[in-house]
């Protein structure tokens, strides 16, 4: 979704309080860093979406 909306990495780090470099974590599959629900409410306000867009609809 931060790529179809053209925002860069540096962009969503400035606007959720974090680094670039935590982002490039987090979007790496073979980091374990992940975002935490505060991270997720900041991302949906920031890219005018719901929260609910990050999670699955069923349990994993």
């Amino acid at each position: 979704m931060r790529i179809a909306k053209d925002v860069t990495q540096a962009d969503l780090a400035f606007e959720i309080g974090v680094s670039d470099g935590f982002i490039s974590q987090v979007e790496s599959p073979k980091s374990p860093s992940k975002y935490n629900l505060n991270h997720l409410n900041k991302i949906a306000r920031y890219l005018n979406c719901s929260p609910r867009d990050f999670l699955p609809e069923k349990p994993l």
